[in-house]
């Protein structure tokens, strides 16, 4: 019966979005925009994806096929990609063009993915090594950013061979993050790192944000799993290293999950001002916990 619910719900999603304005990106249609390449399609992508994995219902892959297919050419290139922003956001929908050239076959969903591996190989990193969020941001790591690039990275080493040799390269920037914005005390992990210290949020000593964000936690605890998961090798030091993060992160949470079996927006000041129980943050940590 629930996955009667679900499918009805896809299935109105699917049946009122167009190549051009999908109903799931609402901030884009409410403002009367254009979808073009960004993070959120990505996700919903691959959400299809992967419920056509579980059920071999052909209408998912014919509609991601469908709606990725329209804004990529044949060489490659992305309608609504710009490599020169380098915003990591924009590597998140990667994930999905090596998905639908394993399932369908056309070359031009490859030639995209190499497209946007392009942009990592020269992309903009702190002091430490790691990937800025965005050219507009700089010198500042992001939880999510690590989920939106290092699994793609990761994959994309494992089904190409890329010359890129990412796989130590991004164990590396995981345990940066492991060392740098982790709180030793409760094992919960700061949103946003500045290696500048200059951001007006960045505290001067360590250049980190000032709280914990439910929804970059829940991002992070995503990038390890689907790194874990997509990794080139399995149960080497790297990979049981980052498992052991992944695990302890899992056990700090569930020292903060609220009786109801949510989470709160800021998780670690239940019961304080305007903070809530928050939807996709607990949604995100439900599918990391059981996946």
């Amino acid at each position: 019966m629930e996955f009667v619910v679900i499918d009805s719900y896809i299935d109105s999603l699917i049946k009122n979005s167009t190549q051009e304005i999908p109903v799931w990106n609402i901030e884009k249609a409410q403002a009367g925009k254009k979808s073009g390449w960004d993070y959120i399609d990505g996700c919903m992508i691959m959400a299809l994806l992967e419920i056509y994995s579980t059920t071999n219902d052909r209408k998912y892959l014919e509609f991601a096929d469908w709606y990725e297919d329209y804004r990529i050419h044949d060489d490659g290139t992305i309608d609504g990609y710009e490599k020169d922003d380098y915003n990591i956001d924009e590597i998140n929908g990667g994930k999905n063009l090596i998905t639908l050239y394993k399932l369908t076959g056309k070359e031009k969903y490859k030639k995209a993915a190499a497209k946007l591996e392009e942009q990592m190989k020269t992309h903009p990193r702190t002091a430490e090594g790691n990937f800025w969020h965005k050219k507009i941001y700089p010198n500042q790591v992001w939880l999510d950013g690590l989920y939106m690039g290092l699994p793609f990275l990761m994959e994309y080493q494992k089904e190409f061979e890329s010359d890129g040799e990412w796989e130590e390269d991004i164990y590396h920037q995981f345990f940066n993050v492991y060392e740098i914005m982790r709180n030793k005390n409760n094992g919960l992990y700061y949103h946003c790192y500045d290696s500048s210290r200059k951001m007006f949020w960045a505290d001067k000593v360590t250049g980190l944000s000032k709280n914990f964000w439910l929804r970059s936690i829940g991002w992070y605890a995503m990038a390890m799993l689907d790194t874990l998961n997509k990794a080139v090798k399995k149960d080497t030091p790297n990979w049981n290293a980052l498992k052991h993060n992944f695990i302890e992160l899992m056990n700090a949470v569930l020292l903060f999950q609220d009786e109801s079996g949510m989470w709160y927006q800021v998780p670690d000041m239940k019961g304080r001002g305007k903070n809530y129980l928050e939807t996709s943050g607990s949604a995100i940590l439900a599918y990391s916990l059981l996946k």
